[in-house]
């Protein structure tokens, strides 16, 4: 009786987990990521990601995905983020990002290699459907970045929608 009783309650666990994980799935639209050998950014070496939009009439959210180790000397970053559209229009930004508080303790999850989200664009409406380039570099002082190894995009349907 106890034996059927556990193997009820570990159903009803199984259940919302995987529900939760094809739903968080469902949204998704666009999750890759670029590496940089021997966890070295150089300046000079763009992730690049294309991003392929079937439907614009949606908001989407995107973020950037990095992982550093500990031999990562700074508590931020700046990236330079480049997006062309389908019809060839482009558009700089600059982000800055914290990875670390005053004491030195990593925001991202993880123990030796810390991955962190950093929220990029939310409710951005797509003006045209096709492939969207981003190109993503560095933009740190040193010309060769030690502890970043790698950088990710993630483009999601909006949450709620």
């Amino acid at each position: 009786m106890k034996s059927m009783q556990s193997r009820f309650f570990n159903f009803l666990i199984f259940i919302p987990a995987v529900l939760g994980i094809v739903s968080c799935s469902h949204r998704e639209v666009f999750f890759e990521y670029h590496s940089f050998k021997n966890a070295e950014w150089n300046r000079y070496d763009p992730a690049v990601f294309n991003v392929k939009i079937e439907d614009n009439s949606q908001p989407y959210d995107l973020s950037f995905e990095l992982r550093n180790n500990n031999a990562y000397t700074f508590s931020n970053i700046w990236l330079f983020v480049n997006y062309k559209t389908p019809e060839g229009n482009s558009r700089t930004d600059t982000i800055g990002a914290d990875l670390a508080d005053v004491y030195g303790k990593w925001y991202g999850k993880g123990l030796s290699l810390y991955n962190l989200s950093i929220p990029y664009k939310t409710s951005t409406l797509f003006p045209d459907t096709g492939t969207y380039v981003y190109s993503i570099r560095q933009g740190m002082r040193e010309t060769l970045l030690q502890g970043i190894s790698d950088i990710g995009l993630k483009v999601s349907k909006k949450s709620g929608e």
